[in-house]
């Protein structure tokens, strides 16, 4: 029964933080999508940008969650952030979105491999602007993973959205021994939580609808993925206090896919971090039916954050 109880914990940071997802299926590239091109790198990562208008004053790279992808993530937020000069740009992680090895777990190195990868080819690209990473749910714990083990590029802040920081002595060890006999009895199994959990990731009928009609989101996690993620979570959760860029950390008060003690925790080992509560944000923090007052708490953190022209 523990181990019950402990499975529907993890499954509740992946299924839940997916949302609603259909088969994969073929589809098309969305309008607007664009990829970026690493040196060194076997292939293009797919993404989308938001040019800043009239001229950017800074950077900013989106990092989307478990099961879902850069155009969804910040369909509504990255139009917002280019209005107010920032210019926005996001890649579907590898394992997620377009990517072709779609749906298969590509290990905590990899990702937090590839967000270093992309942030300094953004610097690179972007000469004299300063840098900010946004990232949700599991996109927050690859971010803060990257940047406390020095990974990054100077940055001129990140953006930690609902992060998946549930690791360390924040997670109970039932729920580790439960996500490794999962990983180690059945790798392959995917769960959907049906009869396990029941949660809503957001107020957002509308939007969870158009999830579940997307063929590049999906929210039925293998066993293996599991363990993948309290790795990642560890990994984020020790690396956080060597963070050295200012920090921002998102909650909503009706999140049900990771509780407040976790937030806060990671709040109190980072020096000089800021702690939000949204009253009335859910886990899909950008896409809730109030987004608009994330959006514009994180424009104006931001905006703080940007250095003054020399």
């Amino acid at each position: 029964m523990a181990a019950r109880r402990g499975l529907a914990a993890v499954v509740l940071i992946l299924a839940a933080c997916a949302g609603p997802g259909p088969a994969p299926g073929p589809a098309a590239a969305p309008p607007g999508a664009v990829t970026l091109t690493l040196p060194g790198a076997e292939r293009p990562l797919p993404a989308e940008h938001w040019p800043a208008r009239p001229a950017p004053r800074a950077v900013v790279l989106g990092l989307h969650g478990y099961g879902d992808r850069a155009a969804t993530t910040f369909a509504r937020a990255g139009p917002v952030w280019a209005e107010a000069g920032f210019d926005v740009w996001a890649y579907d992680q590898r394992g997620f979105g377009r990517n072709p090895d779609h749906r298969r777990w590509p290990g905590d190195e990899a990702l937090i491999a590839d967000a270093a990868a992309v942030a300094r080819h953004l610097a690179m690209t972007h000469p004299g602007l300063p840098l900010f990473v946004i990232g949700h749910s599991m996109g927050g714990g690859v971010a803060l993973a990257a940047a406390g083990e020095g990974r990054l590029p100077p940055l001129a802040g990140l953006v930690a959205l609902a992060p998946a920081v549930w690791g360390g002595g924040t997670l109970p060890l039932r729920y580790r021994l439960a996500a490794w006999l999962a990983a180690t009895l059945a790798p392959e199994r995917r769960w959907t939580g049906e009869g396990v959990v029941t949660i809503r990731p957001s107020d957002n009928d509308a939007m969870l609808a158009e999830l579940a009609r997307d063929p590049w989101h999906f929210a039925t996690p293998a066993s293996r993925d599991f363990l993948g993620l309290i790795r990642l979570m560890d990994r984020a959760l020790a690396a956080a206090p060597a963070v050295r860029a200012p920090v921002l950390i998102v909650w909503g008060v009706h999140d049900q896919v990771v509780p407040e003690a976790p937030m806060r925790a990671l709040a109190a080992r980072i020096p000089g971090a800021e702690y939000a509560r949204m009253p009335r944000g859910w886990h899909m923090l950008l896409r809730d039916l109030h987004a608009a007052e994330v959006h514009r708490l994180v424009q104006d953190w931001m905006i703080r954050h940007v250095p003054d022209p020399a």
